[in-house]
């Protein structure tokens, strides 16, 4: 074993968060600045969530508190606990919201009819774009997996798992159809996926490029890399 590298026990749930890495960003998005903005026509439900993920964001699971809550939404605490009864309750809706929305997006490619490329292409896409606009949700998933308490971590690294083998499904599809020069496998993944979630600590919608040119720029390279010369 490499001097200062620590393994986790596989089977705790410091391992299975260990595993679960590949999805979402460990830097954060931005310095925070903007003021949040949260639609005229929020249901209180939506309203608890945007501050409490805006929250979590700034000051991290430790630092957030119901009070905070309730303050900046100028309303009682009685009326936060009437839709969360703890701010666990309010990470783990978080978590489990942004993983299931991830998971629901690929799976309707893979239901598409599309060829292997045309889906996989889809799918980079797809993870390109949910990071570049849900940044915090993504900084405030992967940084508090820490925070989830033994089931509630469990829920999410299980939707994590499923999104994982459903890119698996596109990769060794296209590879038998022979349209990937690469032997789909664990390191292919997780590559494309890491590179795919870093754009969410790096773009800025201020920039030069825009969220979809930020992905037409990521697929060219990744074509460029696993797709067969006939099929680019």
């Amino acid at each position: 074993m490499q001097k200062g590298i620590e393994v986790m026990p596989k089977g705790t749930e410091g391992g299975l968060a260990f595993r679960a890495g590949t999805l979402l960003p460990a830097t954060r998005p931005r310095p925070h600045a903007a003021k949040l903005v949260i639609r005229a026509d929020a249901t209180r439900l939506d309203q608890i969530r945007a501050v409490g993920c805006d929250l979590l964001f700034q000051f991290g699971y430790s630092g957030m508190t119901m009070r905070q809550i309730a303050a900046r939404l100028e309303i009682k605490a009685a009326s936060i606990y009437y839709h969360f009864p703890s701010k666990q309750d309010i990470l783990f809706d978080l978590m489990r919201r942004t993983a299931t929305d991830l998971l629901e997006g690929l799976r309707r490619i893979t239901q598409s009819g599309k060829l292997p490329a045309a889906q996989f292409e889809d799918a980079v896409r797809w993870h390109v774009l949910f990071h570049t606009q849900k940044r915090e949700e993504a900084f405030v998933s992967h940084s508090e997996l820490r925070s989830l308490e033994p089931d509630n971590l469990k829920t999410i690294l299980k939707l994590r798992e499923d999104y994982d083998r459903m890119f698996d499904s596109i990769l060794k599809e296209g590879h038998r159809q022979g349209i990937f020069q690469a032997q789909p496998s664990g390191v292919v993944r997780n590559a494309i996926l890491t590179m795919c979630t870093a754009t969410a600590g790096w773009f800025s919608p201020e920039g030069r490029l825009s969220a979809s040119e930020v992905a037409d720029q990521m697929w060219s390279f990744i074509a460029g890399a696993l797709l067969q010369p006939s099929t680019k």
